[in-house]
């Protein structure tokens, strides 16, 4: 959003308030380097127009699928044998080109993913 000079509405599915966390990273939000060995950097939450706003996910197609895309990562990293049939495990691969690798050098996959 900085870079756009524009601001952002925050949408998440019902189950967890995190309305403390983001008051919290509009104070400190340390983000660390993209160089190896480098520093953090204190990058605060301030372009977040107002509270996160909260939806049922079988209300939400949008929440369905920011549901699958963490599905299909969570299965290409960590495969289950009994589903391996259907392809999940393969299922990521077609979001590759979305990733923006830029936003995170050291994903050891090299796609731009922060794992916390």
């Amino acid at each position: 959003m900085l870079e756009w000079d524009s601001h952002a509405i925050l949408i998440s599915d019902e189950g967890k308030d995190y309305n403390r966390l983001v008051r919290k990273m509009g104070v400190y939000n340390p983000i660390p380097s993209r160089f190896v060995g480098g520093a953090t950097r204190n990058i605060v939450l301030n372009k977040i127009v107002d509270e996160i706003l909260y939806k049922r996910s079988q209300d939400s197609h949008f929440i369905q699928i920011a549901d699958f895309c963490a599905y299909a990562l969570l299965r290409s990293e960590r495969p289950l044998p009994s589903k391996n049939a259907y392809g999940l495990h393969q299922s990521f691969d077609k979001l590759i080109p979305l990733c923006q690798k830029q936003c995170y050098a050291r994903d050891p996959r090299g796609l731009g993913i922060i794992r916390v």
